[in-house]
């Protein structure tokens, strides 16, 4: 049994009907569209416990390039796999698009130059690393700090990246030192925070500051 939930855009796309997925509400989608804007057009997004993809729908109805998105529930994994490719079949335009089933933290511990991800195969090392990041595991989960840390540790980001996460209002995680609160915005029961990884820290090599 599947439901269906309603992009910006008006398309509607499945929705897994569990109790395990909750989908980013469209207020909350929008809002992050409206922040990030036109610096979609062309971006790589990494998309952490996906879901059923709505998040990534709208990144690539907003012109998103390359999209990876990780969900460990097989199912789920692939509803969001059929939403991404019917979306991106309403487009003019070529993306990347690519769903990986696997835990999130062990996905993140293999790094970007893991040879399971499709487009990263083809790609030179600075293409590797992605502009966006959007982390949404469940509220109550553990994983929100040391997602933090391995995005860094093991290079998946760049120095001008933006890492999105949707938590609970009520208990907002840790913010690894890493990282710098940039932004912070609640909707209701959700809190979005924006981080930017923190400039003072080395965790960037010399070539990154060439892209």
């Amino acid at each position: 049994m599947k439901g269906t939930i309603k992009l910006l855009s008006g398309k509607r796309i499945l929705s897994p009907l569990n109790q395990k997925t909750r989908p980013t509400t469209s207020k909350v989608r929008e809002a992050i569209i409206n922040i990030l804007g036109n610096k979609l057009e062309e971006a790589s997004w990494l998309d952490l416990c996906s879901g059923s993809g709505s998040m990534a729908c709208e990144v690539l109805q907003k012109g998103g390039k390359r999209i990876l998105a990780i969900e460990k529930q097989r199912a789920t994994a692939h509803i969001c796999k059929k939403n991404l490719l019917n979306v991106l079949n309403t487009l003019n335009y070529n993306s990347h698009i690519e769903v990986i089933c696997k835990e999130v933290i062990s996905f993140l511990r293999n790094g970007p130059s893991n040879k399971n991800i499709g487009f990263i195969k083809n790609s030179p090392t600075s293409e590797q690393r992605f502009d966006f990041v959007f982390l949404d595991p469940p509220y109550d989960s553990e994983i929100y700090e040391i997602s933090q840390e391995l995005l860094l540790t093991m290079q998946w980001i760049k120095k001008s990246s933006t890492l999105i996460c949707e938590c609970s209002s009520k208990s907002l995680p840790r913010i690894h030192n890493g990282w710098e609160l940039n932004k912070e915005k609640s909707y209701g029961k959700t809190t979005l925070l924006f981080l930017t990884p923190n400039q003072a820290l080395n965790y960037f090599d010399d070539t990154d500051s060439m892209h």
